[in-house]
């Protein structure tokens, strides 16, 4: 009679020292001899856990069991927990062996066939499974009280390497990344960048794999401010590894993404005391504007925008330029009747799109979780013997490949869960005081408002500011009849009147 035998060890160290697994195949060999067994084959399955059937040894064997089942009649294991700590799973792979007429034979246990053996071996598997659950429960309860140590003990954030401190306990440690996630914090605490232009930043700082959605992640994670978060505990905790960036960093950051502060710090680019030199243009001959100082016979300086074009006459003092340009801001701002409406339209588009990515996902869940069963159904043929090598590997190719195109399907529909209270809010309130925003702004924020609020080519005409386009918000909600007939309300929403 041929026999194989199957053998296990739980941890990667237990691997790597060889710890019990000689021990194992030994008492297999010797017990296969005393039964007169030929041993054809060994699988040796070297630090993975017996929590799942997911096991690269195990699915061997189950494959070798397949095609060679005429010829093999025994399975030789340890114990039975070497096959499986779950009670359960070591009755299904029983069960697996026994339909192709394979009997699983233990080298140190109750082999007997009969009620009695079953009620030993039952026993035997709760026993490991009492075991599994009492590991289960000292991990848990460890890593609580690690984290309530300052520790984290999973896997490192970018930027962070797990390491050992001297009593050689885990502790995060900077690496080389660590400086692109500093300045990723000090480039969104600024607050005037978007986050795709922190990503092309990074990028070219060398920080390749860097995505928005990886930096959201980065700038979302306490733990660069030597915080932890954990849902068994309500509050921060503070971490002994080093920050990254002060808890003051991350804060501002935090309520930055969340639309809850309008702090800016911009670098300046030009000179501050002209912010509409080089962005207003000459109506004659279409060049942008420069702006200086001139000293009077008294010493007194006075503020001039000009144009330098020869044959153009366009000298305008400072003052009375920039309160133009005031003016016409104030002009174009919308007033609350329309922000209040364009909210409400806001969110009735926004929830219908909310509850359209969540039925997709569910969708994409569903048609995997389809898949998943019909991959169960084919090992199980497989191991009754109805596939062939051939067949088994044709099917099994072709379900792979639907559940990886439905698992992009179901990354691409993902619903960013956003804080939209927050975002119309700060919107409003950029929008119904946009002329005061943009006088209070340092320089720099006030060229990139300019450029934000008009895209194209603005020209400066005896006192009037005229452009060839806005950005296309103001084009909508400049006055209530036009908003109006651009928008219409959503359902139990009563229009404004025009009165």
């Amino acid at each position: 009679m041929k026999a194989i035998i199957y053998c296990r060890v739980s941890t990667k160290e237990q691997a790597d020292q060889g710890f019990s697994l000689k021990g194992q195949e030994k008492e297999c060999h010797k017990f296969a001899k005393e039964n007169n067994f030929e041993v054809i084959k060994v699988f040796v399955e070297r630090g993975e856990s017996a929590k799942t059937q997911n096991r690269t040894e195990l699915k061997k064997l189950l494959e070798y069991a397949v095609e060679n089942k005429k010829e093999i009649s025994t399975l030789i294991i340890w114990k039975y927990d070497r096959f499986a700590r779950n009670l359960n799973d070591q009755i299904e792979l029983v069960e697996k062996f026994s339909l192709l007429k394979i009997k699983v034979l233990s080298a140190t246990e109750n082999n007997e066939d009969n009620s009695t053996g079953r009620l030993m071996r039952n026993i035997f598997g709760s026993f490991a499974q009492y075991e599994n659950d009492i590991k289960s429960e000292r991990t848990t309860n460890g890593m609580k009280r690690a984290i309530e140590e300052g520790r984290w003990v999973w896997q490192a954030p970018i930027g962070y390497k797990q390491s050992r401190d001297a009593l050689e306990k885990p502790i995060l440690k900077p690496t080389a990344e660590s400086e692109y996630v500093i300045e990723a914090f000090k480039l969104a605490e600024k607050g005037f960048y978007m986050q795709t232009e922190i990503v092309e930043k990074l990028r070219r700082s060398g920080f390749k794999r860097v995505t928005k959605s990886l930096l959201n992640r980065i700038l979302r994670n306490e733990k660069y401010a030597g915080l932890i978060k954990s849902k068994w505990f309500p509050d921060y905790i503070d971490a002994i590894h080093k920050p990254l960036i002060s808890k003051e960093t991350y804060f501002k950051v935090q309520m930055i993404l969340d639309g809850k502060s309008k702090a800016i710090t911009p670098r300046t680019r030009n000179h501050p005391d002209f912010p509409l030199r080089n962005f207003l243009r000459c109506p004659k001959c279409e060049q942008k504007l420069t702006g200086g100082w001139c000293t009077g016979r008294k010493g007194v300086k006075y503020g001039y925008y000009h144009c330098w074009t020869q044959g153009c006459s366009l000298n305008v003092t400072k003052r009375k330029l920039e309160t133009s340009f005031y003016e016409y801001l104030k002009n174009i701002q919308p007033n609350h009747d329309i922000l209040n409406l364009f909210e409400q339209i806001v969110m009735d588009v926004w929830k219908t799109k909310q509850s359209n990515q969540v039925k997709e996902e569910c969708r994409f869940q569903n048609e995997l979780k389809k898949l998943g069963e019909k991959q169960d159904r084919i090992d199980e043929l497989m191991i009754q013997g109805v596939f062939d090598k051939e067949a088994y590997k044709r099917k099994s190719n072709g379900i792979k490949n639907e559940i990886s195109s439905t698992q992009m399907n179901l990354y691409d529909s993902k619903t960013e869960i956003n804080d939209i209270d927050g975002c119309l809010l700060y919107a409003k309130h950029f929008l119904s005081n946009l002329a005061n925003i943009w006088l209070s702004a340092d320089h720099n924020l006030k060229q990139r408002l300019q450029v934000l609020i008009f895209p194209e080519k603005t020209f400066y005409d005896n006192d009037i500011i005229r452009t060839t386009a806005t950005a296309l918000i103001f084009k909508h909600l400049r006055l209530k009849n036009r908003l109006e007939s651009y928008l219409v309300p959503p359902r139990g929403f009563e229009p404004l009147s025009h009165g």
